[in-house]
């Protein structure tokens, strides 16, 4: 009989304590909580973690006042809490600079309520087309990396494990022997990461539906594909419409997206379109459910539970 973990996905990075309750559910090895709490999402995480103790838990920290935080709260509710020193390598969104970094992970190792896993390392702001300019600037951005875990293997305080970059710099990544990757949006996939890696072998894999509602004038084409539709925090365009690859989008409001498309066809208000998002990861949780096709039949639809930010404790 083939093992439950044999194949596919185990161990699994999240962003809120609603992901994290969709993945207890599942019954999946560990939850990485990808996004350093604060003292309330803490202490709900550590229930968590004390109700599932057949799952590994941890989460990142990149600050010594909210190490200090985490350590009496691991103390007070007497757990060991698991963590991974975020490390900022050029991104500046969070982390801690790799020069620094080295108190911060001796604290850990010192600490009787905490254990280190590692150093997490995302390098979302490494974006070059060509593959070889992905590689060079990701090998020189991880060059303090290398530097941190040689310094602090001086100093007796091995790093276990190192969890590099997301699914822009998955392949440079995958070339070194010393990381673990973490990708996302490989599964799904999405035009925007098409485009910049255009040598991927991953297939975009999910399709928003969306109807032509409006001709208002000449070569302008209403859909409703709005903001609450399609994720809006990129420029235009947001989206690619099958059929329209080739048009000019001249807006987007909460319901309307408005495209120019001069070629001639003949497109009537109500015709069916079918589009793919530049940015896949915020538009699924915009859904209630996503429906499944396979081999061209409906299949069972998938519930996105974990849209929910409203969590009753």
């Amino acid at each position: 009989m083939t093992s439950k973990w044999k194949l596919g996905i185990r161990r699994f990075k999240c962003a809120t304590l609603g992901e994290v309750a969709l993945l207890i559910s599942c019954g999946v090895e560990h939850i990485l909580l990808a996004l350093q709490p604060t003292k309330e999402k803490l202490a709900q995480f550590i229930k968590y973690q004390k109700k599932h103790p057949s799952i590994q838990f941890s989460t990142l920290v990149d600050n010594l006042d909210s190490l200090a935080i985490f350590n009496k709260l691991a103390q007070e509710q007497d757990v060991k809490l698991n963590l991974w020193v975020d490390i900022n390598n050029g991104m500046n969104r969070t982390g801690v600079v790799p020069e620094k970094a080295a108190e911060l992970y001796q604290v850990i190792v010192e600490s009787s309520s905490l254990t280190s896993l590692g150093l997490h390392v995302y390098d979302g702001h490494l974006r070059p087309l060509d593959l070889e300019d992905k590689i060079i600037q990701s090998t020189n951005a991880f060059e303090a990396v290398d530097d941190l875990i040689k310094t602090l293997d001086q100093k007796g305080m091995k790093v276990p494990t190192v969890i590099a970059g997301g699914s822009p710099s998955f392949y440079p990544h995958s070339l070194r022997s010393n990381v673990m990757l973490s990708p996302g949006t490989t599964l799904l996939w999405d035009l925007g990461y098409k485009r910049i890696w255009k040598e991927s072998p991953f297939l975009n894999a999910a399709v928003v539906v969306t109807r032509l509602i409006s001709i208002p004038n000449k070569n302008i084409y209403c859909f409703d594909l709005g903001h609450k539709a399609i994720a809006s925090e990129m420029p235009l365009p947001r989206v690619e419409i099958f059929g329209l690859e080739k048009a000019v989008h001249k807006g987007q409001s909460e319901e309307h997206l408005i495209l120019e498309y001069k070629q001639e066809n003949n497109f009537k208000v109500g015709d069916l379109f079918y589009a793919i998002p530049y940015h896949i990861c915020p538009t699924v949780a915009k859904y209630n459910k996503a429906y499944t096709v396979t081999e061209g039949e409906l299949g069972t639809p998938w519930e996105i539970e974990a849209r929910s930010y409203h969590l009753s404790f």
